[in-house]
């Protein structure tokens, strides 16, 4: 098990334990289809939770949200007295899907996963914050332009009520930028792809931005070129958070950039990809959640892709749990080299990165050796030209077609995020897996 190369808290395991009993016992899409997975409560947890299948979002589009809720816990009631609300992911990839949103598990394992970071660990919870992200991801949506109080709740502003970007006018990034003058939030929370646009428009016109304690990275991926320019226009601290809406806070990074498990709340495990696909290092990641008494996740597949760290511990010092160096994608989002290589988005990034003048991009392999990169520049496109050419030729060989593009803008997709790479054809993503998983 690449677990074991980690040290965890001594609970760990009976927790891992405990969870999967209750689940199989008192919770009714486990109890009905799972139970026949066990191999017997005399073996270790890790031997146990191996054996079981993967839940896959198809699988919980067709059992839950109520196949997740306990025995005993009236839903009715619950949605009734607002402790339960419905909530339905983007649904960036794959399928959407429903489930139930209990506040108070939310913000226990986000203040747990401050604990992590030491630019976090010292602020109090819960902070004064700004959000600046899609308003389908999050926080309140409107097509009119709202004033600043009608996008205030409690200590939360939210600096962006519209669906689509493309709706973003000047007047909006200086409107962005005096509110934060205004707030001053001791955390700002963003879409990376986002608060880069707010980043970018701030460098050029010379506009000198509040700076925060912190800033937080979710909702995506966040690209190398975009961090430079939060870097350059803020100055201030970057943590990247990792987690969904099934799962809660699962990691954040640590003052060396590395992502560290939030143990007192999820469980990790680590599925390699074969060796010809990137592993063992190389693989993708299913949870399981502690503490949420509404919504049970066992083995859920984040279908994300990480390179997990190569030692036992963090010199951060942080002294257990899962650690990884990267997150490198959706493996939804691969590409291929011709000879059949998997190239996660991360490794596109990387090169792309390096490409003079890029603010945005999309990669699409429209055939086994055929590749279509689309940029938005600022500045010479002939030497964008070049250099991004170069930089996939690097990724895909000298057998690799290329043609490179350029658009004005590049706009997010219909869920508010970028997809930056992606393929014109399917592939069957568990047969990157080692093994032979079972998936739900």
């Amino acid at each position: 098990m690449f677990e074991d190369r980690f040290p965890y808290p001594s609970d760990y395991e009976q927790r891992s334990r405990d969870m999967l009993d209750f689940a199989l016992d008192r919770v009714p899409y486990y109890r009905e289809h799972w139970r026949k997975y066990d191999i017997g409560r005399e073996k270790t947890a890790d031997e146990r939770y191996a054996a079981m299948p993967v839940l896959t979002k198809a699988a919980m589009r067709k059992y839950f949200p109520l196949g997740a809720v306990p025995d005993g816990m009236d839903v009715e009631n619950g949605l009734e007295t607002d402790e339960i609300e419905y909530t339905f992911t983007s649904g960036t990839t794959g399928d959407k899907v429903i489930n139930l949103w209990h506040q108070p598990w939310w913000h226990a394992a986000e203040m747990a996963s401050w604990r992590l970071n030491p630019h976090l660990e010292k602020l109090s919870y819960p902070p004064k914050q700004a959000t600046l992200a899609s308003s389908l991801n999050v926080g309140i949506s409107c097509e009119e332009d709202l004033p600043m109080d009608h996008r205030i709740m409690g200590n939360l502003l939210y600096l962006n009520e519209k669906q689509n970007i493309i709706c973003w006018k000047k007047s909006h990034f200086r409107r962005m930028a005096d509110e934060l003058d205004l707030w001053r939030p001791a955390v700002l929370e963003a879409n990376p792809s986002l608060l880069a646009k707010l980043a970018f428009w701030a460098l050029d016109n010379g506009r000198e931005l509040y700076r925060p304690d912190v800033i937080t990275f979710t909702y995506e991926l966040p690209s190398l070129l975009h961090l430079e320019a939060i870097e350059k226009a803020f100055g201030a601290p970057m943590v990247s958070s990792y987690g969904t809406t099934e799962t809660g806070f699962v990691m954040d990074t640590c003052e060396r950039g590395r992502y560290h498990q939030n143990t007192p709340w999820c469980r990790i495990e680590f599925l390699p990809l074969k060796k010809e696909y990137g592993g063992p290092d190389l693989g993708r990641l299913v949870v399981t959640t502690f503490g949420n008494p509404w919504a049970v996740m066992i083995r859920f597949d984040t279908g994300d892709l990480v390179r997990i760290h190569p030692e036992s511990t963090c010199g951060c010092g942080i002294g257990s749990g899962f650690v990884c160096d990267t997150i490198e994608g959706r493996v939804s989002n691969s590409t291929f080299t011709p000879e059949g290589g998997l190239v996660t988005t991360a490794m596109v990034d990387r090169a792309v990165s390096r490409v003079p003048g890029v603010r945005e991009y999309d990669l699409s392999q429209t055939g086994r050796n055929r590749y279509v990169l689309t940029l938005e520049v600022q500045g010479s496109e002939a030497d964008a030209k070049d250099a991004a050419f170069d930089a996939l030729r690097s990724l895909y060989g000298n057998v690799a077609k290329i043609e490179v593009r350029f658009s004005p803008r590049l706009l997010p997709g219909p869920a508010g995020k970028y997809r930056r790479t992606h393929t014109e054809f399917d592939f069957d993503e568990w047969s990157l897996t080692e093994g032979d998983p079972v998936i739900a």
